[in-house]
């Protein structure tokens, strides 16, 4: 299983992909839990609540946020609001009682995709592994571009040191010409004279 789902997701190689499950069924969460691990080779916190969710996501651990839209404390849709305001990661909903309604939140909260359950959890491992290889691989170009925009600033700043040392050779250089082609035009003239 795994063989078939990391060459088409393509996970960026590193450390394990991080999920945030909160589902408040423990059955549901356990198998989630297992396949998660299983399938895709991820570290998995379970919360049962949204309370707990939010304790458990206090440091913006997960990459991933797979979130069951009815809670015994409040809609996931809510609790996205809470952990995601930024909307800096990915969220999956998951749902027994889909609505358009639900769907229209789901998204307007920034969700990846919304599975109505019974889902397939090969599908969802899929899902997972691409948003986490994309977010992955997004992070990585933020990276190199920030190296490269601090590489740009400091062949810059090295570039102006450059010049400033130039012209001062330069205008040592045209300093040390004038006082030579005088000792010559000099020299030339006390030889014309002494003739």
């Amino acid at each position: 299983m795994i063989e078939e789902l990391l060459p088409e997701t393509d996970i960026v190689t590193g450390d394990a992909p991080r999920i945030l499950l909160v589902e408040d069924d423990p059955q549901i969460s356990e198998l989630l839990e297992e396949h998660l691990r299983y399938s895709i080779g991820a570290e998995v916190r379970k919360a049962s609540d949204a309370v707990e969710a939010m304790e458990l996501d206090a440091d913006k651990w997960a990459e991933v946020v797979v979130v069951d839209y009815l809670l015994p404390d409040m809609d996931g849709v809510e609790l996205s609001g809470h952990i995601n305001k930024d909307h800096s990661r990915p969220l999956i909903f998951m749902t027994g009682h889909p609505t358009v309604g639900c769907a229209i939140d789901a998204m307007r909260f920034g969700a990846i995709d919304m599975f109505v359950k019974p889902f397939d959890l090969d599908k969802l491992s899929k899902t997972i592994a691409t948003c986490i290889g994309e977010q992955r691989s997004h992070h990585l170009r933020i990276k190199r571009l920030t190296k490269l925009r601090r590489l740009a600033k400091t062949v810059i700043r090295e570039r102006r040191t450059l010049r400033r040392k130039l012209e001062f050779m330069c205008k040592d250089v045209v300093s040390s010409y004038r006082d030579l082609a005088e000792r010559v035009v000099k020299l030339q003239r006390e030889k014309a004279d002494s003739k």
